[in-house]
Formats: structure tokens, sequence, C-alpha cells
């Protein structure tokens, strides 16, 4: 096992939280064989020397962004040798979607402190979406997303999220829930709608763009969820619309997801889809497992049961 820990996760807590948490999961979970590398860099060096040594159970320890770079680089591997590898987390992010829904007897870590996924033993297939897009620099990228991605107004509330904003930086490590809602309150009132033409499974509509969600996992920060039956090994992606809203629309549909309710709201649509295409007039903010970039064009596509999962 390869445990791959952010110690900048959580507000730069991640480090302090994994030391508290150590003695317990060792004794629980993981044992004392495991190898821990704390440099993202060096893990993307040794990722397919590891595997060749007989490696196959690599874990993320922080935030969704740590199990988003650990998902790419197992997702390098060829279909045949990925069918072998199997992902774990332990959360010590902020707002770890991944793990959710919480379950103290699934995925809820023993002693109520952290959700963990580490049962490889019992490990299922997964989804995997596929992002293909071009960046501000107009270069052709592909990226992997295993929670879900967004463009607009959500991807521009992680991006406010991450920053080094002050208050941000102050609020994060006190109180998680207290700076996604900050974020998004400040990005609500900044953010103006996006031209883009949009295609989902061969349907094609021109549209303000306000903000467009496409998830495996219907949780998407903290308590905000689609309320689409979307699973980790449904045949199709969830995809959530909003367009052309003004101020007061986009305060209550984020009242709205704060609550599980999406589905019929004024100014938005709902598919279940395999394929989606986002053409924006101008770059865009896009967010893959809270990981957020600028791209002019996007292709997003479903990847089914593309790695095994620890439970």
């Amino acid at each position: 096992m390869i445990i791959l820990l952010n110690k900048h996760s959580n507000g730069t807590c991640g480090l302090k939280k994994w030391a508290a948490l150590r003695p317990d999961l060792e004794s629980r979970y993981i044992g004392d064989s495991y190898t821990m590398v704390q440099d993202f860099e060096e893990f993307r060096e040794r990722f397919l020397r590891d595997y060749d040594r007989g490696e196959r159970v690599f874990v993320a320890a922080g935030g969704d962004g740590t199990v988003n770079f650990l998902l790419n680089q197992l997702m390098r591997a060829g279909r045949s040798d990925r069918s072998s590898l199997v992902l774990g987390a332990i959360a010590l992010g902020s707002s770890n979607d991944f793990h959710k829904p919480f379950s103290s007897n699934g995925n809820g870590h023993a002693n109520g402190k952290v959700p963990v996924r580490l049962d490889h033993v019992h490990a299922v297939p997964h989804n995997v979406g596929s992002i293909e897009y071009r960046d501000i620099d107009n270069q052709p990228r592909r990226r992997y997303f295993i929670v879900n991605c967004s463009v607009g107004l959500i991807a521009q509330a992680n991006y406010f999220f991450n920053s080094d904003n002050r208050i941000v930086n102050w609020l994060k490590p006190r109180w998680v829930e207290g700076t996604i809602w900050y974020s998004a309150l400040e990005t609500l009132i900044m953010y103006k709608n996006v031209p883009a033409r949009i295609r989902v499974e061969g349907e094609e509509i021109e549209t303000g763009l306000t903000t467009m969600s496409v998830f495996i996992n219907p949780n998407v920060s903290g308590s905000f969820r689609y309320d689409l039956e979307i699973s980790a090994r449904s045949g199709y992606l969830g995809v959530g619309l909003c367009k052309h809203m003004g101020l007061p629309s986009r305060i209550r549909t984020i009242a709205s997801l704060a609550c599980g309710r999406f589905t019929g709201l004024p100014k938005t649509r709902t598919w279940r889809a395999r394929e989606i295409e986002i053409a924006p007039a101008a770059p865009i903010a896009l967010e893959m497992d809270g990981e957020v970039t600028l791209a002019r064009h996007v292709k997003i596509k479903l990847i089914r049961e593309a790695l095994r999962v620890c439970q």
C-alpha cells in the first residue's frame, strides 16, 4: 500500500490530523507495512515503478483534490493494467465529497473522527469521468474526475474557496461549512453569466450559462446536493444546468441545493447523459473534484467501471 499524504490539506492542517489519527488508523486499517509519500511530484515520478514492483493499492490522505490527483495518476495505466488497481482515501480535507454520504458503519472511521475508504479486499468497480478541454492557451488537455466537475459559478466559487483570500484562509481551518457559504455568496454577487453552446446526448442549446455540474456523486460541496439518482456504477452521468440566472434566482437555487432539491426549479435543466460538450464564448472556470482551471472548450464522457475503489 502506498499512501499519498497531502500535508497542506484542510487549510494546512493535514499533517496535524494525520499525526493524531495515525496510531488508530494503523491498528484498525493499514498496519505498518505501507509506504508514505508526501510530495506530489515524487509520487508522479515513482508511480509506475511502484506498479511494476507489484503495488496495487494507492491511498489519498487529504481532500478531494488529493483524490483527484491520485486518480489521474492511476488513469495513466492502460485499461488492462488499471483493472487491478485499487484507489482508497482517508478524509483529511475540507469538504471530502468523495466519502459522501458519510456513514459510521460504511465509509466512516470507527472512532467517528474521520471518514475512510480503506477496505481494499472488498473493493468495488467505480465510474470515472473523462474531460477533454482546451486550456487558456488553447492547448488540448485531458483530465479525469471521480466525484463531479462543473463550469461557471460553482467552479468559480471553488476557485475562490481555494484562493489566498485573507478571510478564506482565516475561516477555513475554523469553520469549513461557513467558508463554503462565504465563497458561494461572494461569487454569487460578482459572477456574470457566460454565453455558451451546450450539447447533451445530441440535444444542443444556446444559453447564458450560470453554472453546470456533471456528477458521479450528487454531493457537490458541503451540504449541497443534487436530487438525481446517480451512483458510482450508474450507466449515466448526472447533469444539472442553471441558465440566465440573476442574483435572486441564484440565491434561491443555492438554498434549494443545500436542502437537496434541484429538479424542476425555474431556469434549470437536468439530464442523465453519457456525453456532454460545452463551448463557452469566453474562457470559463472548470472545476474537477475541487481542482480548478480555465477552459475554452470542454468535452465530458463517462468511463464505466474504470477502476476499483475501496469500501
